[in-house]
C-alpha cells in the first residue's frame, strides 16, 4: 500500500499551464500543439553520506528518454505505450552513487507528433499542459539513511537549442533527422559538480483543486493518471562494426542543401589518397586511429557493408579539433543489390521516398577534444555512408560502428537436418524475427518499426521455436496494447501503440489475428493472468463481427481494409479466407473462455463457429473443380471462380474441411503449375495473369504461415516443405541474411512476418507442442517428412526439449528427451502410423520410438 502521495509530473516553466484548458474542446479550441521536435535538458544533485546499499529510479517521460547518473548512462525509455496505459521503467542505480554529490540527469526528446512508435495526448489533460513531462520515483537506501527521490521543483531544466528543431522526419512513420552540435550543449552538464543555477526551476503540472465548493466541484488535473510498470526486460546492447569498406571517395560539399538531400545529391569524386591513413581502421568499432583529412573542395564519403541488417545507433567517438561535421546515412538496401549483375563500382544511397525506404540520417557537428556521439534513436543498418566534413587539419577517429540493441532473447532453440537450405532457412527466420524485437514486435527495423496485430501472430509461434519463453513478456504486453487501442465499436486499430490516429484506417482482420495469437499466447505460456485482462476486451470485439453476419453466419463485404496477405486473393462479397479467420477466432475464443470458467459464452462462440463453417462448405465448394473458391455474391449466391491458396487453407485450418474434399483442394492449391504470384501494390507492384479458371493465388510470404500449417495439420508436412524450398530458395540464393516482406525485394528486406518456416520445422519437423497450457504435459509428434535426418531443441517453460529423427528402412526413429519428471507424450502426427516403441516418457523424460508413413493402396 502506497503510504506517501505519487510523485508529480514536472516541466519546464516555459510552457505555460492553462487552467481552464480542459474546456478547449467542448469551446471547440482542440488539442494544444506545441512546437515538434524538442530537446530538454533535466537534472538534480542527491547528496549522500554513507554507502548506498539499495537505490532504484523509477522513471517514464512523454516523449523518450535517456537517464544518467554521475555521468554514466543508466537506461532509455520508456517502451513505446499507450498515454492512457503510461509505461514507466525502473533501474538500480546503487553501483551509480557515491558518498557525497551525485547528479541524476535525464536528456528528454518530446516529438510533437505521432509516430510508428509514439503516441501523443489526444484532448485531457493535453490542453491544460501540452506535450511533454517527467516523472520520477525512487528510493535511495544506505546504511545510516533512507531518501525519497521524486520529481519536484527541486530539478532544474533547460531546453536545449544543440539539436536543430526544423530537421525533417525521416519517413511518414518515423521520428526527425537527428542534428546535434555538440559545441551548443553545456559542458559537463552531467556532472555533479556542474553549475546550473542559470537553469529554471523545474514546474509541477497540476491544475485545479480547492475543495468540494471550488470549480467543478475541486477537479484536479494531472498528466498520465495511469501508470503501469514497462513489463518487459532491459534492452540487449552489444557494439559492432562494419565488416567491409565498400568505397571510400571524395564528396563536392554543397552546403546550401538540407540535411535530408546533401548525402543523395552532391556528386562523389575520385578521393584523395592520403585522406584517410588507415582504410581497415575504419571497421573498428573501437580502439581504432584514423585520421581523415578535407579540402574545400572535397569532403570525404565512406560507404561500409555490415555484412547483414543489424539494428542499433550509429556510434563515432573521436578526438576532433572543434567544428567537424559527421553525417552518417544507415539503410538495409542499396539500387541493383539484388538484380543479376550485383553492385556496381559508383553504387551510392538514393531515395526510396514511396514505401518510406530512405535511410536514416544524422548529423553531428564536434566540439574539441575526445567524444562519442551515439545516435539517439536506433535503425536498421546493412550499409551505413559516413560523410566527414570540414576537417583540413584532420579528424582521428578512434571507433566508428553501431550500439547494437534488440530484446534480450534466450538463444535456447536449435534445428538441423539433412537439408542444408533448411538449415539456413531455418537460421535465417530466427536471425530476421530478433532484428524486429524491441520494446515491441515490430514489421521491420528499417521503414516502418510498427507493432502490427497481424505480424504478432506468426512472430510470436517463431519466438516460441527460437526463443522459447523469454518472448512471453514481449507478447502479453503486446496483448494488452491491442486491447488498450480498442475502439469504441469493438475493432482494434491495425497497430497499437503509435500513429494510427484512432480512425484513420483499419484491418478487421488483424483484430482477428490478435484474437488467434490470444489463443498461442496462453497454450504456450499458460499465462492465465493476461488472458483475464483482454477477455473482455476480444468479446468486445467479436461483438463488432457478429453484427455483420447475414442469416447464414456469414459476413458479407467486409468494410475498411481487408488486407489479408500481398495478394491478390478474393475479397468481396460472401469470402472464404475472411470467414473462416473468423470461425477460427470464435473458437479461440470460445477455448479461453473456458480457460476462465465462462462456459455459457465458449458455448454461444462454438455455435457461431458451427454455422459459419457449415455455410462455408456449403456455399463455396466448387464440386467441378474439387476446391474451393474465394467469393460468392451475397445478391445472387453465385461462385466466382477466383481460387486462392488463402481461402482452401483457412478452411483446413480453422473450418474443420472435410477429408473427403480435402485431398482435391490439396492437389490444386500446391500445383506448381497453378500457382500464380499475382500483384499487391504498393508492395507487389507487379505478378502473373491469373487464369481464374485453372490458377490458383499463391500466398505470399505472410499467408504461406497458415498454408503451411494447414497442410502440415492435413499430412502434408512434405508438400509444405517444398512450398518453402521453391519460393524462399531463390531468395537466400541471392543472398539475403534476412528474410523480405514479399518473395521480391520490392519492400522490407528484414520482415519478421515472413519467418514462418522457423516456426514450421521446429513444429512439424521435430514436433514438440503443449498438451496442456503452459507444456505442463508435453507433446511431440515428429515427422521427418523426406529429410533423411533431423535434430533440434524446442525451448519450454518448463525446460528444453531434444528431438532426434533418423531414416530408416522403414520409416524413422525418433529419440526424444524432455525434462525430467514433466509429463511427456510422443503422438503420430497426421499421414504417419506409430510402428513400435514407448510413446510415453520414462521418469528421466526420455522415449524412443519409430513411426512410418499411412500407405494408401
Amino acid at each position: 500500500m502506497r503510504l506517501n502521495p505519487p510523485a508529480p509530473f514536472i516541466w519546464t516553466p516555459r510552457q505555460p499551464i492553462d487552467p481552464r484548458g480542459q474546456l478547449a474542446d467542448p469551446r471547440g479550441r482542440g488539442a494544444r500543439k506545441e512546437k515538434p521536435n524538442r530537446w530538454f535538458l533535466f537534472r538534480r544533485v542527491v547528496t549522500l553520506s554513507d554507502v548506498p546499499t539499495k537505490a532504484e529510479l523509477s522513471i517514464t517521460v512523454d516523449g523518450r528518454y535517456v537517464a544518467f547518473v554521475n555521468g554514466k548512462e543508466i537506461g532509455r525509455g520508456p517502451v513505446r505505450c499507450s498515454p492512457l496505459f503510461q509505461r514507466y521503467d525502473t533501474w538500480s542505480i546503487s553501483s551509480h552513487l557515491q558518498i557525497g554529490a551525485n547528479a541524476i540527469c535525464v536528456l528528454i526528446h518530446t516529438y510533437g507528433v505521432d509516430t510508428a512508435f509514439y503516441e501523443g495526448v489526444k484532448g485531457m489533460w493535453n490542453p491544460v499542459f501540452g506535450e511533454g513531462g517527467l516523472w520520477v520515483e525512487g528510493q535511495i537506501t544506505t546504511q545510516s539513511e533512507s531518501q525519497r527521490l521524486i520529481s519536484d521543483r527541486v530539478w532544474r531544466c533547460i531546453e536545449s537549442h544543440a539539436w536543430e528543431q526544423a530537421t525533417p522526419r525521416i519517413n511518414h512513420g518515423l521520428g526527425f533527422i537527428e542534428s546535434l552540435d555538440a559545441n551548443l550543449l553545456p559542458d559537463h552538464w552531467l556532472e555533479p559538480d556542474f553549475d546550473d543555477a542559470a537553469w529554471d526551476e523545474a514546474q509541477i503540472l497540476q491544475a485545479g483543486g480547492g475543495g468540494p465548493e471550488a470549480f467543478f466541484g475541486g477537479l484536479e488535473v494531472k498528466p498520465f493518471p495511469t501508470l503501469v510498470p514497462r513489463g518487459i526486460p532491459p534492452m540487449r546492447y552489444g557494439l559492432e562494426g562494419a565488416q567491409r569498406v565498400v568505397w571510400i571517395k571524395g564528396q563536392r560539399p554543397d552546403a546550401s542543401l538540407p540535411v535530408e538531400r546533401r548525402l543523395y545529391e552532391e556528386t562523389l569524386l575520385v578521393g584523395n589518397a592520403d585522406a584517410v591513413s588507415d582504410p581497415e581502421g575504419l571497421l573498428k568499432p573501437e580502439q581504432a586511429t584514423v585520421t581523415i583529412k578535407t579540402t574545400p573542395e572535397q569532403d570525404v564519403s565512406v560507404l561500409l557493408d555490415f555484412g547483414r541488417i543489424i539494428t542499433g545507433r550509429p556510434c563515432v567517438s573521436m578526438i576532433a579539433k572543434g567544428g567537424e561535421m559527421i553525417e552518417i546515412a544507415c539503410s538495409e538496401h542499396l539500387p541493383g543489390e539484388w538484380d543479376p549483375a550485383g553492385l556496381t563500382e559508383d553504387v551510392r544511397l538514393t531515395r526510396t521516398p514511396l514505401l518510406g525506404l530512405d535511410a536514416h540520417i544524422c548529423r553531428y557537428i564536434a566540439r574539441p577534444g575526445e567524444q562519442i556521439f551515439e545516435r539517439f534513436e536506433w535503425c536498421a543498418i546493412r550499409w551505413m555512408q559516413v560523410i566527414i566534413r570540414n576537417a583540413p587539419d584532420g579528424v582521428t577517429l578512434t571507433g566508428l560502428g553501431a550500439k547494437t540493441e534488440n530484446y534480450p532473447v534466450d538463444r535456447r532453440g536449435s534445428f538441423s537436418c539433412s537439408d542444408p537450405f533448411l538449415n539456413q532457412l531455418w537460421a535465417t527466420g530466427a536471425y530476421t524475427l530478433e532484428m524486429c524485437m524491441h520494446d515491441a514486435w515490430e514489421d521491420c527495423p528499417s521503414r516502418e518499426q510498427r507493432q502490427w496485430l497481424g505480424d504478432a501472430t506468426v512472430e510470436n509461434l517463431v519466438g516460441w521455436a527460437a526463443f522459447g519463453p523469454s518472448i512471453v513478456p514481449l507478447n502479453a504486453k503486446f496483448l494488452c496494447q491491442a486491447a488498450e487501442s480498442q475502439r469504441p465499436d469493438g475493432l482494434t486499430q491495425m497497430f497499437a501503440p503509435g500513429d494510427h490516429h484512432t480512425d484513420r484506417l483499419l484491418i478487421p482482420d488483424w483484430t482477428l489475428q490478435w484474437i488467434l495469437n490470444a489463443g498461442d499466447h496462453y497454450q504456450h505460456s499458460g499465462d492465465l493472468a493476461t488472458i483475464e485482462t483482454i477477455l473482455p476486451s476480444i468479446q468486445k470485439a467479436l461483438a463488432w463481427f457478429e453484427r455483420l453476419l447475414a442469416d447464414n453466419g456469414l459476413i458479407p463485404n467486409m468494410p475498411y481494409w481487408h488486407f489479408m496477405d500481398w495478394a491478390g486473393v478474393g475479397r468481396h462479397g460472401f469470402a472464404a479466407a475472411l470467414n473462416a479467420q473468423l470461425v477460427g477466432a470464435w473458437k479461440a475464443a470460445a477455448a479461453l473462455c473456458e480457460a476462465c470458467d465462462m462456459g455459457r459464452a465458449a458455448a454461444a462462440y462454438r455455435a457461431r463457429a458451427l454455422k459459419a463453417q457449415t455455410a462455408l462448405h456449403d456455399l463455396h465448394w466448387d464440386e467441378r473443380r474439387g476446391v474451393y473458391v474465394d467469393v460468392l455474391d451475397p445478391a445472387t449466391g453465385k461462385q466466382e471462380l477466383r481460387v486462392s491458396q488463402h481461402a482452401n487453407a483457412a478452411l483446413m485450418l480453422w473450418g474443420e474441411m472435410p477429408d473427403s474434399r480435402a485431398g482435391s483442394a490439396i492437389a490444386r492449391i500446391t500445383d506448381a503449375a497453378r500457382l500464380t504470384f499475382t500483384a499487391a501494390p504498393p508492395i507487389a507492384n507487379s505478378g502473373e495473369i491469373l487464369d481464374p479458371e485453372n490458377g490458383v493465388v499463391l500466398a505470399n510470404t505472410f499467408y504461406s504461415h497458415f498454408v503451411y500449417e494447414a497442410l502440415a495439420e492435413r499430412g502434408e508436412l512434405g508438400a509444405a516443405i517444398e512450398l518453402m524450398r521453391a519460393r524462399f530458395g531463390p531468395m537466400l540464393a541471392r543472398g539475403a541474411t534476412t528474410l523480405w516482406e514479399s518473395f521480391e525485394p520490392t519492400a522490407s528486406l528484414c520482415h519478421a512476418f515472413s519467418a514462418s518456416p522457423t516456426w514450421q520445422l521446429s513444429r512439424r519437423v521435430l514436433g514438440v507442442h503443449p498438451l496442456s497450457p503452459g507444456y505442463g504435459t508435453i507433446g511431440v509428434a515428429p515427422n521427418l517428412a523426406n529429410l533423411d535426418h533431423a535434430s533440434g531443441i524446442f525451448p519450454t517453460p518448463v525446460g528444453d526439449v531434444h528431438v532426434e529423427l533418423t531414416r530408416e528402412a522403414d520409416g524413422f526413429l525418433a529419440r526424444v528427451q524432455g525434462p525430467a519428471g514433466i509429463a511427456l507424450q510422443m503422438t503420430t502426427a497426421a499421414g504417419l502410423r506409430h510402428v513400435s516403441g514407448d510413446l510415453a516418457a520414462n521418469a528421466e523424460g526420455f522415449a524412443q520410438a519409430r513411426f512410418a508413413e499411412i500407405r494408401h493402396e
